[in-house]
């Protein structure tokens, strides 16, 4: 991606001329727009159902800021504030009309700053823990519109530890051999409540995160808990994913993910029409998932391809079946320069009966595409669209 890099002198009032220091600012960004077509038919219940509808759609437009400066000895400071911008609308919702918390407000992506050197670096502000898979997987982060690589955080019957996160402090290690990992802290629902101690809980956010990469061959793995949601005490989410990859030629690749995702003492019972609760208040319903993932280069043209599997949810209270779901994406992308490519994508949720999976990246789904009373109907996305990286 070409970036724009300013020069900028930063002198302090207090240190004599000679001692200036000095600064990188860079400013990067990223325009994705197209025309897309949702639906989601197929429902168990007829009123479930969402017929399709013909959107413009923006998907990860984004304005950036990079700030870098040498403290001198190896160590530097650095800012960086990026937010999501829709294009298409010039608001703060995504295709769904919803509220998209990634767009619409300064820092609304990931945003931080921090101290680096040698050992590494801390940083503070709004991350991304357990929510990205890297250069394992990345369609859907950097190459369309939407796609299976973030199954782990689409809409359903279980919610994930943690997306993007406000209020995140981590330690990101130097690069020994190939090897990286960070670790992440966030109070969660906790910030700026008071917490008395007596029956009260405090949620917070805590993620691990290791990374290998080494000649063809890379692998990530990541573990996320949010403890005591909503601050109810002993009400948990946890999740857990390992990936592989082998890079079989530059810009191709073939990659497989597979994890869990447990939803822990819900004091939220989950009820289905004409069975019943299927979840009951303390019930700890987990799932496994697998995401297979390939992209191939041919000139100027990607081609992407990528399968993802839900499986039963297991440790119901009462167990209906059908509680199982694939999707899948296929994309093609041309490129019209090192920065611009254009691109057709296919995107297609198949859930069974009493399953509600939805397509909910970018703010991407239906309002009313994500309950159990949808449960059944099977989300698709058909696109066509333009990016333009700068």
């Amino acid at each position: 991606m070409q970036k724009k890099l300013l020069a900028v002198a930063v002198a302090s009032a207090l240190a004599p001329a000679a001692a200036m220091a000095q600064s990188t600012v860079e400013i990067y960004g990223r325009a994705n727009m197209g025309l897309d077509q949702y639906q989601a038919k197929g429902a168990t219940l007829d009123a479930g159902n969402v017929k399709g509808r013909l959107r413009v759609f923006d998907f990860g437009s984004r304005l950036g800021f990079r700030v870098n400066e040498s403290l001198g000895g190896g160590m530097r400071a650095f800012v960086v504030i990026e937010t999501g911008v829709n294009i298409d609308s010039g608001s703060g919702n995504g295709q769904s009309g919803s509220a998209n918390a990634s767009t619409g407000f300064w820092a609304s992506r990931d945003s931080y700053a921090g101290i680096g050197g040698d050992w590494g670096d801390v940083r503070f502000g709004r991350q991304s823990p357990f929510y990205s898979n890297g250069i394992i997987m990345q369609a859907g982060s950097n190459y369309i519109n939407q796609a299976m690589d973030s199954a782990f955080s689409f809409n359903g019957p279980l919610n994930s530890p943690s997306g993007r996160e406000s209020n995140v402090a981590s330690y990101n290690s130097p690069t020994f051999g190939g090897f990286n990992a960070s670790l992440s802290w966030g109070p969660g629902a906790s910030e700026g409540n008071a917490y008395t101690g007596t029956g009260q809980g405090k949620e917070q956010v805590y993620a691990i995160t290791a990374r290998y990469s080494g000649g063809p061959f890379r692998a990530q793995a990541d573990f996320g808990k949010r403890k005591d949601v909503g601050n109810v005490s002993g009400q948990d989410r946890e999740g857990w994913k390992v990936g592989g990859g082998w890079s079989y030629a530059p810009g191709s690749q073939i990659s497989a993910i597979f994890g869990n995702i447990k939803n822990k003492n819900i004091q939220t019972a989950i009820s289905v029409a004409g069975f019943g609760t299927v979840a009951a208040i303390g019930a700890n319903p987990n799932a496994d998932t697998w995401i297979l993932n390939w992209e191939h280069m041919m000139g100027q043209w990607q081609f992407i391809v990528q399968y993802a599997k839900w499986n039963k949810i297991k440790d119901l209270t009462n167990d209906p079946g059908d509680t199982d779901a694939q999707g899948y994406t296929v994309a093609a992308k041309y490129f019209l320069s090192k920065r611009t490519g254009v691109y057709a994508s296919f995107n297609q949720i198949k859930n069974k009966d009493n399953a509600f999976y939805d397509i909910s990246n970018g703010g991407s789904s239906s309002n009313n595409g994500t309950s159990v009373l949808n449960r059944g109907a099977d989300p698709r996305i058909i696109a066509v669209g333009v990016m333009h990286n700068f």
